[in-house]
């Protein structure tokens, strides 16, 4: 498979940016995902002046799905929280029911399809979202080193030395890597499924290796993750912890 980067069209005064991947069919296809990245799969003899005028004639048909998205990721992912009775919550791609219970101490507890939260007040809306945040931390902690250890055969096959795993909030990346070779996961990814967990966490690995998305990068994903852009199409359903 052949892989373009950097190419765009101009619809009104937007600029849509897309990938362009060619392979072995007869016909060219475009898509959409949850994450507004846009690509266009053309037969192997297309030339980019043909595919350029197909995709310019799709323009509107682009631009309205990526509106949709957009305005699904605001009213899914980035709706405030408000850590009541009641509330979803997504832990490791499961649905949990929020239940705030009051007791003699402070704790989290997974029972069946519930979240419970055990406080002292249930009118410490501040104290509630500080333990749920705290037990998230914690499953975290856990769950991502065991995740990263699974994959550390990849460090010795790529000769790539990782300093330390750290799990941060972030507001709009799933993870990112430092140039001391730390790796850096989103805390709101311990709601996602654990391959899309896996995805992100290989993704970083391999940005210690090439610092850009380029054919080497994506190379190099394609075979630790080969259904990579299917894992990260799922990351959709995960709400930004705050």
């Amino acid at each position: 498979m052949k892989r373009s980067e950097g190419l765009y069209i101009e619809y009104g005064t937007t600029r849509i940016p897309f990938i362009l991947e060619y392979k072995n069919k007869k016909t060219l296809s475009i898509a959409v995902t949850p994450d507004k990245q846009v690509t266009i799969t053309a037969p192997y003899e297309s030339s980019l002046e043909k595919v350029l005028e197909k995709v310019g004639k799709r323009a509107g048909w682009i631009s309205k799905q990526i509106r949709q998205f957009e305005s699904y990721e605001a009213t899914l992912l980035h709706r405030k929280i408000e850590y009541v009775s009641g509330e979803t919550f997504h832990y490791m791609g499961r649905k949990y029911r929020l239940k705030v219970l009051e007791g003699l101490g402070e704790e989290i507890i997974k029972d069946g399809r519930y979240i419970k939260a055990i406080v002292k007040n249930k009118s410490n809306q501040k104290n509630i979202a500080s333990l749920i945040i705290n037990w998230y931390r914690l499953e975290a902690k856990k769950i991502f080193q065991e995740r990263f250890e699974r994959y550390s055969y990849i460090l010795k096959r790529e000769k790539i030395a990782v300093n330390q795993l750290m799990i941060r909030r972030l507001e709009k990346r799933w993870g990112s890597c430092t140039e001391a070779g730390n790796i850096i996961l989103n805390l709101s990814l311990i709601q996602a499924p654990i391959q899309c967990i896996d995805y992100v966490l290989v993704h970083e690995i391999c940005h210690l290796k090439y610092l850009h998305h380029g054919p080497k990068f994506y190379n190099m994903l394609g075979r630790y993750i080969e259904d990579w852009e299917k894992r990260k199409n799922r990351l959709h359903i995960v709400r930004i912890l705050e």
